[in-house]
């Protein structure tokens, strides 16, 4: 039960969807797959444990038994993963203009869960890795992106009848964190700039995770989210090629009040 309030309270707070045709949208195919609009190219997470892979088919292409590639660390040791439902087109250098090609940035989800007494929460983390696809060898690249993606976090904050009617019912301290990743304007780089946005909200309009939350004697103007604005916040994300991976135009906040279960 916890799990889905936590599903439904993240689901409210989530900033704008990815959109442009640098970002492609991965809908359900069958069988757990994860495919293009035109089913030109498959994605689908197989096994358990250490046997756990990507399994990549591109039936347009003439692949589509497949080919399974074993998942790269830190993704092999996740407990819990899933894909992210896009990919991010890297530029053909042989045309010009052209943003689909046979190399993607996919996305998997790793999540943290914490469960404790009259609450819980998760965290998540999106990573995302180059993948070569048909016409070219289907193969894993390098990871070039880790970053704090989602969390929902409930926390008790009644432990009698008068904290619950101090707080008019609000019995539950919830914090979320949402992002999401859009194009940004080209910098000329390797691979094509992004901008993350992040939406970091608590409820009730009090509830500040870190600091001691009761005693506290709600009114109705309090029932409503609070937007944390040093949370909620923007940077372009640039590939810098020293490094291999993408780093932010300018450092990120400590939000680890929401990110952290």
């Amino acid at each position: 039960m916890i799990a889905i309030i936590l599903l439904a309270l993240a689901a409210q707070a989530a900033p704008d969807a990815p959109s442009d045709d640098r970002i492609v949208m991965l809908s359900p195919g069958g069988d757990g797959a994860l495919c293009v609009a035109d089913r030109g190219l498959c994605l689908a997470l197989t096994g358990d444990g250490d046997a756990r892979a990507l399994h990549v088919a591109a039936p347009i292409s003439g692949d589509a038994a497949g080919t399974d590639l074993p998942l790269p660390a830190p993704l092999a040791a996740a407990p819990d993963i899933a894909l992210w439902p896009h990919l991010i087109a890297v530029p053909r250098d042989d045309v010009a203009g052209q943003a689909a090609g046979s190399e993607y940035l996919a996305g998997f989800v790793t999540t943290e869960r914490t469960g404790y007494s009259g609450g819980g929460g998760t965290g998540g983390r999106l990573h995302l890795f180059r993948l070569t696809t048909p016409p070219d060898a289907i193969g894993f690249g390098s990871e070039v992106l880790d970053v704090v993606w989602d969390s929902s976090l409930i926390i008790r904050a009644c432990f009698s009848e008068r904290d619950a009617k101090d707080r008019l019912g609000a019995c539950h301290d919830e914090y979320r964190f949402i992002a999401t990743l859009n194009p940004a304007p080209g910098d000329g780089a390797e691979l094509p700039a992004l901008l993350y946005r992040s939406v970091a909200t608590a409820y009730p309009q009090t509830a500040r995770r870190g600091e001691d939350n009761s005693g506290q004697k709600l009114t109705k103007a309090d029932l409503s989210d609070w937007r944390d604005f040093d949370c909620s916040y923007e940077r372009v994300l640039h590939y810098n090629p020293a490094t291999a991976r993408y780093e932010m135009d300018r450092p990120a906040p400590d939000c680890s009040a929401y990110t952290t279960p």
